[in-house]
């Protein structure tokens, strides 16, 4: 990046985050950004990017020189058909993004999860399981507002020792100009309609998770659900696909190698969660003991203890001296003597080549979760009636979900604005009236339509929850389980949340 020239589309947090590298590393970045000061809507990002020393220039409206500019890195809030954008590639400037700008400086390998719901628990379950390894890993990427110590990916990427792993979750928006980013380990929890208003289509959407796989190569391991009816696993052919090793595929004369396929799930080859307990490779962990017991969250672990596995294998093969090699070392030696022990004259013979096998540390690591914030979070309980704030639900089959694994009936506070989303799927779950709909926010009427009509509608959350507690009996739940973006009357959804939080917690006290 030295010498470079480099135009910055969008200030915000990654916009400042990529400005501040660039000046480190001897590059002369120029911030654009079309709204006007007054508009902007974190002032202080303004702030701090002029006193770094970067040039900011508000109330853009232009195209990027080719003669003037080296390299054009676009704000994941940017869409990639801004006009300015294809100029930009038009004109033989090449567009990147925050995630490869971060990959091409980076020092430290990367673990990269995408998915419509789960990343981010499945993130941070992954930052433990790496911690309780005895690795350095750095949380930082599309990750917000979890309560647990994160850093901006440019960030993370500048400052990232070899020796350090950044445990990066990623967003379909930040996989738009990718080309060469290649992490060492990475998962796609699952696929559903989300950000329509932003894509084509949904093909077009989970194409764009799909890239996440793009570059990775046989010393990578990529992980997915087993026969998920979307994510494609690298070198598959979509569903009932279930590769067992290493493939390689001649192409144009050439041969591709692919990762490592690991699978999870109820047909999950290598972690699967049973009746009792839930099995990753050779190890068994007994559901009573994790300190969770929602289904979603067995897959988020089932993933994360694999993505981490995939970390120690690819660190173990580049230093054979390191810490994850006498660990994957010892877990390897653990389970040849374990299957040597249990066989009998009537057993067929050990299968050949090494197991696949996980240090107990990664289990540890799992057992240290102890939730995110607005993600699921256990508010309190007052008279039989407990609350729970799950801010970060913004598309309906989160909202589904998020009903399931309350277990009992629920009081659901929905609304803000709608990405394009079809509410089909929960209409027929709220059909049989299990469940309550409170809806609120600019989309409420055209909600409520999708919903089948007949549901409260509110102009704000407050009126929402204080109908939900006056309905709510004891043996019941009020959830804020948006289903939709915050931006109609709040920042973000950490904003929503703590707004929430602040309502509950006066509500819970009276």
């Amino acid at each position: 990046m030295k010498g470079k020239r480099i135009a910055i589309f969008g200030l915000g947090r990654s916009g400042l985050a990529i400005a501040k590298a660039c000046l480190k590393l001897g590059a002369f970045p120029v911030v654009y950004d079309q709204k006007q000061l007054d508009d902007l809507p974190k002032r202080d990002a303004y702030d701090d990017a002029i006193a770094s020393g970067a040039t900011v220039i508000l109330g853009w409206d232009g195209m990027f020189d080719p003669q003037e500019v080296d390299l054009v890195v676009s704000n994941p809030a940017v869409s990639r058909r801004h006009p300015a954008l294809l100029d930009a590639v038009g004109n033989g400037l090449e567009v990147i993004s925050e995630v490869e700008f971060a990959f091409r400086i980076s020092k430290a390998p990367i673990v990269a999860i995408t998915g419509t719901n789960g990343k981010s628990t499945t993130t941070v379950m992954t930052y433990l399981c790496l911690e309780a390894c005895g690795e350095k890993p750095v949380l930082c990427g599309n990750i917000f507002g979890s309560g647990y110590p994160e850093v901006p990916l440019t960030e993370a990427a500048l400052n990232a020792s070899p020796d350090q792993t950044l445990v990066a979750e990623i967003s379909s928006f930040q996989l738009e100009w990718v080309s060469k980013f290649k992490p060492v380990s990475a998962g796609i929890t699952n696929i559903w309609p989300d950000h329509l208003d932003r894509y084509t289509g949904f093909d077009e959407y989970a194409a764009t998770k799909q890239r996440l796989f793009a570059q990775m190569d046989d010393e990578d391991t990529a992980v997915v659900k087993a026969n998920d009816p979307v994510v494609i696993p690298p070198g598959g052919k979509g569903l009932a696909y279930r590769p067992r090793r290493t493939r390689t595929l001649a192409a144009a004369g050439q041969g591709k190698t692919f990762p490592l396929v690991l699978t999870f799930g109820a047909t999950g080859e290598h972690s699967r969660v049973e009746e009792m307990e839930m099995s990753i490779l050779n190890q068994r962990v007994k559901l009573r003991d994790l300190p969770f017991d929602e289904p979603h969250n067995y897959l988020n672990a089932s993933m994360a203890a694999l993505l981490t596995f995939g970390l120690l294998r690819w660190r173990a093969a580049h230093d054979p001296a390191s810490s994850a090699a006498i660990l994957m070392h010892d877990a390897t030696d653990a389970e040849l003597a374990r299957l040597k022990s249990g066989r009998t004259v009537y057993d067929a013979k050990i299968p050949d080549g090494t197991p696949l096998a996980l240090p107990r540390a990664v289990v540890d690591g799992l057992l240290r979760f102890g939730g995110l914030a607005h993600r699921m979070e256990r508010l309190g309980e007052k008279d039989g009636v407990r609350v729970i704030n799950n801010s970060m639900c913004t598309n309906p089959d989160a909202v589904i979900k998020s009903a399931q694994s309350a277990r009992d009936p629920v009081h659901l506070l929905i609304g803000g604005v709608n990405k394009g989303l079809d509410f089909g799927p929960l209409r027929h779950y709220l059909a049989n009236h299990r469940h309550c709909a409170y809806l609120f926010g600019s989309n409420a009427a055209e909600l409520n339509e999708m919903l089948g009509g007949g549901w409260q509608i509110f102009v704000t959350m407050q009126e929402a929850f204080e109908a939900a507690t006056l309905a709510a009996k004891s043996g019941e739940v009020i959830m804020l389980a948006p289903g939709c973006a915050s931006t109609d009357q709040f920042r973000d959804f950490r904003d929503r949340g703590n707004v929430f939080k602040a309502m509950a917690k006066e509500w819970l006290n009276l």
